[in-house]
Order: C-alpha cells, then sequence, then structure tokens
C-alpha cells in the first residue's frame, strides 16, 4: 500500500472541462423511473409494494403533526438533541414513505399528502439538527435564517425534495405550479447558494479544518446529498459545472486524507455515512457522465469498501469501537450496488446475502409485521426498483480469516475463514484522537462460537455532552470501561498523541499474533514507562492469550477491566466461568494469576435503549486488580471454551 490514498482523485478525473462536454443536461439525467413511466415501478414485488404502502396509509392515518420552537430549544436548555430529531426525521421519514407509495401505487390518493409534506418542511426555519447551530454566528438556540449553515440534516432534506420533485413534478404541478417553484427556491436559499459562494465550513477541505483532525464522514454524506439537489435542481448549465467541480474537490480532499491502509477509522457505526456515501457521490456524477471515466476501477476505492468485510465478526455483529453499535451493519443493498460497481464479487454476494435478512427487499419472515424502516431516498430508489435484481443475485455470507491494517492499527483473526466456530479477536491499537473516537487505544473485542466473551459496550443516544468538552466524562468513552488497564487510578487519554506504538503483527495457520505498546496512550501522571500488550489467538488450541508486559516509574495499584455481556462466576483462585444469561451459547472460562491478581464483578444496569438493545438490561466489568502495588509486572490470561465432560 502506497504511503497515501489516492491525491485529487476525482478532480483530475472530471475536469471543468470534462464535465462541460460531458455532464447530461437536467432534463437528460434519467437515473430512475418516474411516477409515469409505470413499467419499472410495476416490476416491483407485491410483498414490498404492499408494506410500503401499508406504511404510507398508516402515515396518511396520522396526519402531520407541528414542531414547534420550544421543542427545538430543548438542546440548549437541557442538552436533549433525541426528541427534536425523532420529530424531525419522522417529518421526513413521513414523506418517503408517501413518494413511494404514490410512485408504486399510481392512483394519485398520496398527493394532496404530498404536497402538505413538502409546503411544511419548506416552511421550517432550518432543516438540520439544533446540535449542529454551533455553526451559526449567533450560536446554538433557535436557527437565524439570515445565516444559512449546511450540515448534514439539512443536506439530507434537500436530497430528498430533489428526488421528490424528480419523481412527481407534473404531479406535484397538478396540486400548485409553486410548490416545485418553492422547493427550487429554498433549496437555492439554503443550501446550494451557500454551497457555492462560501469556502469555511469545516467539513469542505478547503480552509484549515480545526474541528477534526481529519476530515470524516460530514463531507462525503453532505456532498452526496449536494451531488443529488445540482444534478435535479440546477438548471443553469454553468452553475452545475461550478457546483460538481466543487462537490468533487470537497471530496477529494476527503480522500487526500483517509487511511492509507483504507481503514475506516470511525469504524463500522459511520461506514454507510462515509465511504459509502463516497461511493453515493462518485458513482452518481459517473452515470451522469456517461460512464466513461473508469473511476469505480480505482482498487483503493474497492478497498475502502472491502473494510466492512474485514469488521464483520459474525451475523449482525461488527466491532464497534468509537461512536457505534455491535449492530450497525450497512445496508446490503448498497453493498451489493458497491461490490457490482467495483467488480468485487465477494462484496457483493455478502451484500446480497444480507439483503435478505433486512431492510425493504428483505424475505424473512414476519417482515409484513416489522413495518418499513426506509433508508435516504437516493437508497430507497435503487433498492426498491432493482429489488428484482437483488433478490436473483448470488449471495454468501463473508467471515474473513484475517485481516490488518498497519496504518490505522486494526487487527482482526478467526480460527479459519467463513466459519464462526472458535475464538475470534480484534483489537484497534490506534490514537485517541480518531473521529468519534473513545478512550480506547488497545483494547480488545473477543468473541467465542459467535457470541461476545469481551465487548465494546458502545455508545449512548447522543446529548449535548458527547461532542463537548465533557465528551470524556461518559462512562462508555472512558478506557476504565474498555478492556484496558487502569494504572494507580489514572485511565487512557484522549488526543491524537495518546497513541500505541511499536506494533508487531503476525498470522499463520497456526496462530495470530498482535503486540504494541500502549504506553503512551497514558498522561504522564500515570507514570507508564511501557505497556506492551499482546494478543495471540492459538488457531489449533482454539485459545486466546492476553499478555501484560509493563514497567512503572514507581509501584501503584494496577486494574485489568474486561467488559462482558456473560455472567462472571469466580470458581477458585485463578478462574472465571463466563456465561450468557441465555445459557444458550458456550460457556468460557477466563484463566489468571491467582497469585498475583484479585478478581472482583461488578454489574452495570443499562438505561439507554440503544445500549440495551445491544446487550440486555446489563453487562459486567471484571476487574482484575493486583493484589499490592506493583512498578512491574508480566502477567498472562487466557480465555477458553469450556468443554463438557
Amino acid at each position: 500500500m502506497s504511503q497515501k490514498s489516492p491525491q485529487n482523485l476525482l478532480s483530475t478525473t472530471f475536469t471543468e472541462e470534462f464535465l462541460t462536454s460531458k455532464l447530461l443536461p437536467v432534463d437528460a439525467w434519467h437515473p430512475y423511473s418516474r411516477w409515469g413511466e409505470r413499467s419499472g415501478w410495476d416490476a416491483v414485488p407485491v410483498d414490498i409494494r404492499s408494506r410500503i404502502i401499508a406504511q404510507a396509509e398508516a402515515d396518511q392515518k396520522a396526519g402531520w403533526s407541528a414542531i414547534v420552537a420550544t421543542s427545538f430549544l430543548e438542546f440548549k436548555r437541557n442538552g436533549n438533541r433525541s426528541r427534536y430529531e425523532a420529530q424531525s426525521f419522522g417529518r421526513r421519514d413521513h414523506l418517503k414513505s408517501l413518494v413511494l407509495a404514490e410512485c408504486l401505487e399510481g392512483k394519485g390518493r398520496f398527493m394532496d399528502d404530498i404536497a402538505n409534506g413538502v409546503w411544511l418542511i419548506c416552511e421550517e426555519s432550518f432543516w438540520g439538527a439544533p446540535a449542529h447551530l454551533y455553526m451559526q454566528k449567533a450560536g446554538p438556540g433557535l436557527p437565524d435564517i439570515t445565516d444559512p449553515v449546511i450540515e448534514l440534516f439539512g443536506a439530507e432534506t434537500v436530497q430528498l425534495l430533489a428526488w421528490t420533485k424528480y419523481l412527481l413534478a407534473e404531479q406535484l404541478d397538478g396540486v400548485s405550479p409553486l410548490i416545485n417553484k418553492r422547493i427550487t427556491i429554498e433549496a437555492e436559499r439554503r443550501i446550494l447558494k451557500p454551497a457555492r459562494e462560501r469556502n469555511d465550513f469545516w467539513w469542505m477541505g478547503f480552509e484549515p479544518n480545526r474541528r477534526t483532525a481529519r476530515l470524516n464522514n460530514w463531507t462525503p454524506w453532505i456532498n452526496s446529498n449536494l451531488m443529488v439537489a445540482n444534478l435535479i435542481l440546477e438548471e443553469d448549465p454553468k452553475l452545475r459545472v461550478i457546483e460538481a467541480t466543487r462537490i468533487l474537490k470537497s471530496l477529494d480532499a476527503y480522500l487526500n486524507e483517509y487511511w492509507p491502509d483504507a481503514g475506516e477509522e470511525e469504524g463500522p457505526g459511520y461506514f454507510s455515512a462515509s465511504p459509502m456515501c463516497y461511493f453515493e457521490a462518485v458513482s452518481m456524477i459517473d452515470a451522469a457522465t456517461g460512464k466513461l471515466s473508469n473511476i469505480l476501477a480505482n482498487p483503493f476505492i474497492d478497498a475502502m469498501g472491502r473494510y466492512i468485510l474485514n469488521a464483520h465478526i459474525c451475523d449482525d455483529n461488527y466491532i464497534d469501537y468509537g461512536d457505534a453499535h455491535v449492530h450497525a451493519g450497512p445496508d446490503g443493498d448498497l453493498l451489493y450496488r458497491f461490490g457490482k460497481a467495483v467488480h468485487d464479487g465477494q462484496l457483493a454476494a455478502f451484500g446480497a446475502y444480507y439483503a435478505a435478512k433486512r431492510g425493504l427487499t428483505s424475505t424473512q419472515e414476519g417482515d409484513e409485521e416489522r413495518g418499513v424502516r426506509l433508508p435516504s431516498m437516493s437508497r430507497a430508489l435503487p433498492e426498491i426498483l432493482g429489488a428484482v435484481e437483488l433478490r436473483a443475485a448470488p449471495a454468501k455470507d463473508v467471515l474473513i480469516r484475517d485481516s490488518y491494517y498497519p496504518e490505522l492499527g486494526l487487527v482482526t483473526a478467526r480460527v479459519k475463514e467463513d466459519s464462526a466456530d472458535g475464538m475470534y479477536f480484534a483489537v484497534l491499537a490506534a490514537n485517541n484522537g480518531r473521529s468519534h473516537s473513545h478512550n480506547d487505544t488497545g483494547s480488545y473485542i473477543l468473541y467465542q462460537d459467535g457470541e461476545p466473551v469481551a465487548i465494546d459496550v458502545g455508545v449512548e443516544a447522543y446529548t449535548a455532552k458527547t461532542f463537548s468538552p465533557e465528551r470524556y466524562t461518559i462512562w462508555t468513552m472512558q478506557s476504565a470501561y474498555h478492556n484496558l488497564p487502569t494504572i494507580g487510578g489514572v485511565m487512557q487519554h484522549n488526543g491524537v498523541e495518546f497513541k500505541a506504538t511499536d506494533r508487531k503483527y503476525s498470522t499463520d495457520d497456526k496462530r495470530a499474533t498482535y503486540s504494541f505498546n500502549i504506553a503512551a496512550a497514558y498522561p504522564q501522571e500515570a507514570g507508564v514507562k511501557s505497556w506492551v500488550r499482546t494478543l495471540t489467538l492459538d488457531r489449533a488450541q482454539d485459545r486466546i492469550t492476553v499478555e501484560e508486559d509493563f514497567e512503572l516509574e514507581r509501584a501503584v495499584p494496577v486494574t485489568l477491566s474486561i467488559m462482558t455481556p456473560r455472567v462472571a462466576t469466580i470458581d477458585a483462585a485463578g478462574s472465571m466461568t463466563l456465561k450468557l444469561s441465555s445459557g444458550e451459547a458456550s460457556v468460557s472460562r477466563l484463566k489468571f494469576d491467582g497469585s498475583r491478581i484479585e478478581p472482583k464483578v461488578e454489574t452495570i444496569e443499562l438505561a439507554d435503549a440503544g445500549l440495551r438493545a445491544s446487550w440486555g438490561p446489563q453487562v459486567y466489568r471484571i476487574l482484575l486488580s493486583s493484589n499490592q502495588p506493583v512498578a512491574s509486572g508480566k502477567w498472562s490470561y487466557e480465555f477458553t471454551r469450556i468443554v463438557s465432560a
């Protein structure tokens, strides 16, 4: 792998001259069937059609609700951002279901409700989230309509309205010619004009970014939505080229800073919002210029997508470091389309396999009762209109045996390829200044036979504290609640300078080993001269051994934390049994040196709905503590399966 990701890939491929001559005019760009083009919509499978129409009927019956100023103000008043976001996102989900149902049915019975939804959204003072008003000059509170800012959800909103106009322009004109006109006016005022004329939004990458160490998901997420709005709503050919050029340069700034090993520093939880949004924007401009560039054949783009295969533990479980949940896997349809576009059959098959398990095209029993969870319109349209192809595509689960990202510092290893049987580990030995990172450098995730043993708990619902100077007072962000040592009462610190060093990795058919020094992840007051952690997966013995070789400046108490969803029972000196409360999985044993280490188990009740969805009502923290202050040590402990007699 080169020392840098591809530099300025898009702006050198899609030059302004190329766009001027090759970019299709607005009326010639035709990515999907419109309302009146019935053959495409009539081919959608009946089960998908019926579920979406049923959802729209329920939304139609519920009607449109008001969103009041005091709801918006909650973020400033008490830090709550979830309540307003649920109202705002719900309004947009409501519009999506109505638009899709109208296209699927083609009878016009949803049009008045669609017109109401479009008008309500156009009447909103701000299309984004209250948490993002740090970007306006007035700061958080109510939005200042004279100071439009472009953030994630405003960009998603303009994309939704653009697709609504694309699909239903004639039908909206039938309600009132002013509706389409209003969409264009609001899109220009709030989004397209600021995007064209301003360089100071940090996510653009046009000016020094002081908010994050490197550009993150905001850049492709916003730009993929701007691309839709520009291609559909901008009728001036010159402005359309100017805006497309700026979008591509901003996406270049993102890719220029991407990890050279194609690792996703924000983890699987943001995979769909980061490299997958990059793919959407690139594939869109590629299609709008006649697919003449061959841009998606670039191997680095394929490598960005293959990250999710390496982050996949088993079933719907993904390594969840940073602000993520363990079940935050991407949409199967999107992965299928990505794999197909980059000619990666394994990735396409993986996407088709998981599309059958969840999402709009799922064929799982009970789908009819579960309702519809709609992705963005940019993703819903190809998923619905391509459902017949997707369901017929080759499908296969993918379980990679080993992966190593030497720049990012990520290693994963399992006993054998394409099997969840046996032990598995994942370790991110990176730095604590990654976007959305926790203080978790060197923490491990362990599974046994496809079930969790040692976990990353994940993240609670976002509040004002989450992205404030108080972020690391939240327990889920702290190293003491990851699988890491606490040294003399001192935890790891946040910042890019707090990192793992001296990484060494090897793998073969017998074992996989990863070692690294996490001393630099701790502040000076911890007094750590060296702390080398080594994980070894013994494939023959189906065992994971962890070695902690440390030297401190002074003798202090040392405690290792191990987070687990399993009920931990102390059997005898140096031995603990770890059993899932369901009793359905094989039992694990944790063995350690009982002459030097004293064990303790804490129960942590989970109040957050997202954490409870991941792990149940509680998790447990195993504390392995030195029985006296120590200045150095060579500790070894192992995780194995308990074999029944």
